[in-house]
């Protein structure tokens, strides 16, 4: 998986962008292998950027790992309450 930035707060993986297209000087349009359609308002150069690799847009593998375990711990923990919940009842 690679998450790259393409804004403040937009992240995407980019194994998952199926076409980038300008749509205007500064906004450009993301369409997903799901079908989704994102249209930031960002040039399709800093796009374009973003998905090859430009250091400025990567998103480190650090925090995605530590993103990664915090989520599945909230997970855990909400099956853990969850099945006491259900053994109260």
């Amino acid at each position: 998986m690679k998450l790259v930035k393409i804004k403040e707060d937009l992240y995407l993986n980019s194994d998952f962008i199926k076409s980038v297209e300008a749509d205007g000087e500064e906004s450009t349009l993301i369409t997903m292998i799901s079908g989704g359609v994102f249209s930031p308002n960002v040039s399709i150069k800093k796009v374009l950027d973003a998905i090859c690799g430009s250091e400025e847009h990567l998103v480190d593998e650090a925090i995605i790992e530590m993103l990664y375990k915090a989520n599945n711990k909230s997970s855990e923990t909400n099956e853990l309450l969850l099945n006491r919940l259900k053994s109260l009842s």
